[in-house]
């Protein structure tokens, strides 16, 4: 059963422009992101799905340079994207993950395609992850599914259709580990804030080489307040509900 880590990003970012490709230590941070990505083992391949804009040019001359796999598709309808990307590459089971979490965890990764496979979910989801670090997984027939129920093209965010429809087989992985337990963490880039935050763990914990664990964030954060301190005063932002056809 084919799966592979498809990765929702675009370029059109306002309140942090250009986000997904700002340097960090150097590097942009969307290849950060893929450096993890990669330590993932039971996903088969890496795709970043963009648009066709040309705005997202830059994101496929990153793909090309990383060894991963690019799919163009509708600018704002992620779902269809998704889903376009699924049959492209022949995708049974997606791992589904956003640009703007650098820091999106590969071990959770492996254990919730598991437990998506073993429980025959259509959709899961973790819970207890910090914000930001957490992945999703879908089947591509219920990516196909939430495509023709859905009466709306912008689907940015989309995973009400799963969880708040009554239509779909799914629940979510439950984090025992208290060593990256922290739900309320919040470890996504949206605003100049979290980036600050970014920075400041690649600041104290990057060797310019090797990846380093979730725990190692978790653990520098639990010890340097200030550190969380620096957005702990922004909101996540609302998503545009859902709609349904025939409601």
């Amino acid at each position: 059963m084919k799966s592979a880590i498809l990765i929702t990003a675009r370029l059109k970012s306002s309140r942090l422009p250009m986000k997904v490709v700002k340097p960090l230590s150097g590097v942009p941070m969307i290849v950060h992101m893929l450096d993890r990505l990669k330590l993932a083992n039971i996903p088969e391949e890496i795709v970043i799905c963009t648009s066709t804009v040309a705005q997202d040019d830059p994101l496929e001359k990153i793909a090309k340079e990383q060894g991963v796999k690019c799919y163009r598709g509708d600018p704002d309808d992620v779902l269809l994207r998704l889903t376009k990307a699924a049959e492209k590459f022949n995708i049974e089971t997606v791992i589904n993950c956003t640009a703007d979490n650098p820091f999106v965890d590969p071990v959770y990764i492996d254990k919730l395609y598991k437990h998506h496979i073993q429980n025959g979910n259509e959709f899961s989801k973790i819970d207890g992850l910090p914000w930001g670090t957490f992945s999703y997984a879908i089947s591509q027939d219920a990516l196909k599914k939430a495509c023709l129920i859905k009466d709306e093209k912008d689907t940015e965010v989309w995973h009400g259709y799963f969880m708040d429809t009554d239509q779909f087989k799914w629940d979510a992985l439950k984090v025992q580990d208290e060593s990256v337990n922290w739900h309320n963490l919040r470890l996504t880039v949206d605003y100049p804030e979290d980036f600050s935050l970014v920075e400041r763990i690649f600041e104290e914990l990057w060797d310019h080489k090797t990846v380093f664990p979730l725990s190692d964030i978790v653990s520098l954060c639990r010890k340097h307040p200030e550190i969380v301190a620096i957005n702990e005063h922004v909101l996540q932002k609302a998503g545009i509900p859902i709609k349904l056809k025939g409601v």
